[in-house]
């Protein structure tokens, strides 16, 4: 019976996720899906970090580059921190 439960509170998560009960955004190539709330600035190269918080809705996922790389806010893409 455990088992059973366990396996349907699974299904039911992943149910969840499949339809958009937790926000998730389709990324380009070399980017992930985040939901910070409040809402986070994004890595860049003047800003290395995670930073700030931003003013807007909090539901609304964004998309990061992955680490190691940060946003070159010039071109709008993810490039490694040490071609800044």
């Amino acid at each position: 019976m455990k088992h059973l439960l366990v396996l349907f509170f699974a299904a039911v998560a992943f149910t969840v996720v499949l339809g958009q009960g937790i926000p998730i955004r389709k990324c380009p190539a070399g980017e992930h899906s985040v939901l910070y709330c409040p809402q986070r600035a994004e890595p860049s190269c003047d800003n290395p970090t995670v930073h700030g918080e931003l003013y807007g809705p909090c539901d609304i996922p964004q998309c990061f580059c992955n680490s190691p790389n940060v946003r070159d806010t010039r071109t709008n893409r993810c490039i490694p921190l040490s071609q800044c």
